[in-house]
This record gives structure tokens, sequence and C-alpha cells, in this order.
């Protein structure tokens, strides 16, 4: 049986198409799993975090929320989030930025240690050095007027040329 020109070439398609799929799906990168408290705050808090690292290193996030009686350094610990904010001081985790009032971002190992996110460190350290100065008064007030908090605080980060 003799093999068509038209069928190899067809096969020779098909094959590359599949294998332009196969190495577009590669592009999507890694994410960081944000652990978040329940209410407007927690959230406004993951969108600081979530919507500075995409700006700055194309790192995605997905908020977690945390279970009821769950502290964020024992989310981190298990290995059930890679980052979280918390007031307590302690050493299952790695201080990454500190925000107003004593809160603290914690960071597990994969943010710190993974290639994928060689990136996240600088983008804290830039963070931090704004943050230092600010205070997040004017993204709460948006947000008890009705905004949203995903955009309440990218509005803020646009007006202040942080993204």
């Amino acid at each position: 049986m003799a093999v068509s020109p038209l069928r190899v070439l067809l096969s020779a398609v098909v094959l590359l198409l599949v294998l332009l799929a196969v190495n577009g799906a590669a592009c999507f990168g890694p994410k960081l799993f944000i652990g978040v408290a329940p209410g407007l705050e927690g959230e406004m808090r993951y969108h600081l975090v979530a919507i500075y690292l995409h700006e700055k290193t194309g790192i995605e996030s997905t908020q977690v929320e945390l279970k009821p009686g769950r502290s964020v350094l024992k989310a981190i610990a298990a290995k059930e989030i890679d980052l979280g904010f918390s007031g307590q001081d302690a050493a299952a985790g790695t201080v990454v930025l500190r925000l107003e009032e004593g809160l603290k971002l914690y960071a597990g190992e994969r943010p710190l240690n993974d290639l994928q996110f060689s990136t996240v460190g600088r983008a804290f350290s830039r963070l931090q050095k704004r943050l230092d100065r600010e205070r997040l008064d004017k993204v709460r007030q948006a947000i008890a007027g009705g905004r949203l908090p995903a955009g309440a605080v990218r509005d803020y980060m646009l007006e202040k040329g942080w993204i």
C-alpha cells in the first residue's frame, strides 16, 4: 500500500499543531497560593500582593480562604499555602513584607527557594519600600464606599505609579 503525499502532509500538519499546543501550555506560569482571612480587609491584602506580583513578575496568585481556626503559620508549615498575613511572631516562615499595625506577610519555602519564583523576593523588597511611607486608608475608604477590593487596590497602585 503506497502512502500518498497528501496523507503525509496532513499527518505532519497535525503533529505540528499538537506540538505547538503542548509548547503553548508551558507558557502558563507558576502560581502562588496566598492564604486570606475572611472579609474585605483580607481580600484587600490579597489583592495588594497578587496585583503587584503579577504586574512586576508575571506570577499569578490564587486566593485560598483559611479554614476557621487555622492560622496562617500552621497553613504555611503544612504547605497548604505559600504566603499569608499574620500578626504573630513565629519561626515557621520568613517575613517578606511588613504592613501597618504590625501585620507581616510570611512566606513558606516555595516563593523563596523555588527557581521559578526567583523574582518574587525583589518584588517584595520594592513593594516594602513603597509601603514604608504609605498607609492604605484611601483604599479602605474606597472599599467602604462600595468599591470592590481588587479595583480599589489596582486604582490606588496606578495612581501612585507602583504598577
